[in-house]
């Protein structure tokens, strides 16, 4: 009997928002559909400030960008706000040339590791290929023999006719069933995981100075995107650059053939010092309850050889979209709806970590946001069409949402899912207490694009982009008007 009066409750309170009047949502379907801003957005974050890689040029542009933006709609107070000191500082690089040139040429599409050293110059050396082995038989067979040389690393990837999957998916209604069905998950204890046996290797290979080293990551010529645990003020390791499976194999197969490869390489990076992780901020300020926040945000930083249209441009643009409808339609909210666009989410969670850590505090030990956010909803995972949303297991959010997303039934947008999903933004602040949701979205092509060098704005669906803006400034809306703020765990 509790159980059934507090979901009527929940409801109820869900209702002090939706009932208001759903005028505002129809308003916001038209502006957007006669005035989208999604393809102006995409071309400032992609196009326009290029890859955003943390410490970066990119990086730098990226913010200034946003905040023009920002105030350029009419959002109030926009600025580019501390998050964390950065231990590796910026890098950037400045040229890229790879190619086989013994038993002929073949030029290459190196993806370089970020945090590497530069070739100083042109620079010719044989390749190598060495095999996965322990200590002692590294000592033995490769130990003084690597100098100067260009070391392929061991690797396991194969490439595969696929027959069965497409490239790009979508998720089905099963799909989206068993996710509304799925339990509550228990909370698990994070595991520390051991150094890998690969790193330990590279680790062996960069100490015998080699000219560079070679990984095989990726496959249809599109390189996976990597970096190096460089600390500021070291010393540039020697360059090492990933190669999709395709140039990778086609050089280990004539090495084990019997035949001398040369590659010539030239590389240009460049490190600075004393670049801090920085957020873009931006409110539309409240009114009877302006002191208390809802949310919204994705990361703005990506890796460094693309933009990182999927992970997490997508995100940024929907969120910047969404304030943009919310000022348009000429909302005035009870809460304040703050936007916040995360720097270093790549390499850790640290513009959101940073402002938690700034403005919110630990649940033992609040600051003075802490009692203040009803609420914090967040967009990564790529460009695809919103399907519902993850209530990080707070199960006193699933008839919120669901009658909050009611609207958006015909849309395909309605599920509501107790699972708890990990590995961005809204984990810093669902550690800290704080009610805090990712959407249920569309796989599109998530697992060949996202840290690739190939995630450029080609990738984005506008049509998805916008209902996704749709759907987030609905929400903020609602969050923004209801009685109560959004229940805890």
């Amino acid at each position: 009997m509790k159980k059934l009066l507090t979901t009527i409750y929940l409801v109820l309170f869900a209702l002090t928002a939706t009932a208001q009047d759903t005028t505002i949502l129809n308003k916001m379907r038209r502006i957007e559909r006669e005035s989208s801003q999604v393809e102006r957005y995409s071309y400032l974050l992609l196009d326009l400030a290029g890859s955003r890689l943390a410490g970066s040029d990119g990086a730098e542009r990226g913010y200034k960008i946003a905040r023009e933006a920002m105030a350029a709609m009419g959002l109030s107070n926009a600025r580019v706000e501390f998050a964390r000191r950065w231990h590796r500082g910026g890098f950037d690089i400045e040229k890229s040339y790879a190619a086989m040139s013994v038993p002929y040429y073949q030029p290459f599409f190196p993806a370089i590791v970020g945090w590497t050293g530069g070739t100083e110059g042109l620079r010719r050396g044989e390749v190598i290929v060495i095999d996965d082995v322990d200590s002692t038989t590294f000592a033995n067979k490769y130990r003084g023999k690597l100098e100067g040389k260009i070391v392929l690393m061991p690797s396991r990837a194969t490439y595969a006719m696929n027959f069965s999957t497409p490239s790009a998916t979508r998720i089905s209604d099963e799909n989206l069933e068993k996710l509304a069905a799925a339990p509550t998950p228990e909370p698990t204890a994070m595991q520390r995981r051991n150094r890998p046996p690969q790193q330990r290797l590279i680790d062996w290979v960069r100490a015998e100075n080699p000219l560079a080293v070679v990984n095989c990551s990726g496959d249809f010529n599109n390189p996976g995107v990597t970096f190096f645990n460089h600390q500021q003020g070291d010393k540039p390791i020697a360059p090492e650059f990933n190669l999709a499976v395709e140039s990778y194999g086609l050089m280990k197969r004539l090495v084990e053939n019997g035949e001398r490869v040369v590659m010539e390489l030239d590389f240009k990076t460049r490190f600075t010092g004393n670049r801090p992780i920085n957020n873009v901020v931006a409110e539309i300020e409240g009114t009877d309850l302006k002191d208390e926040l809802v949310i919204i945000g994705g990361h703005i930083d990506s890796y460094h050889l693309s933009p990182g249209a999927g992970d997490d441009a997508a995100g940024c643009i929907v969120m910047m979209e969404a304030m943009r409808l919310l000022k348009e339609a000429g909302v005035k909210p009870r809460r304040t709806i703050r936007i916040v666009l995360w720097g270093g989410e790549e390499m850790g969670l640290h513009g959101s970590a940073g402002y938690v850590e700034q403005f919110v505090g630990r649940r033992d030990a609040p600051l003075k946001e802490h009692s203040k956010i009803s609420c914090y909803i967040n967009s990564d995972y790529g460009p695809g069409k919103f399907r519902g949303i993850y209530t990080q297991a707070n199960e006193a959010a699933y008839p919120i949402f669901a009658t909050w997303l009611a609207p958006f039934k015909n849309d395909g947008c309605s599920t509501v899912s107790n699972l708890s999903v990990g590995s961005t933004d809204h984990i810093s602040f669902d550690i800290a207490g704080i009610p805090a949701f990712q959407f249920i979205s569309d796989n599109l092509e998530w697992g060949r694009a996202s840290h690739r060098v190939t995630d450029f704005a080609d990738r984005m669906i506008y049509a998805d982009t916008k209902h996704n803006a749709l759907v987030v400034a609905w929400l903020a809306y609602c969050a923004a008007m209801s009685d109560e703020k959004m229940p805890r765990k």
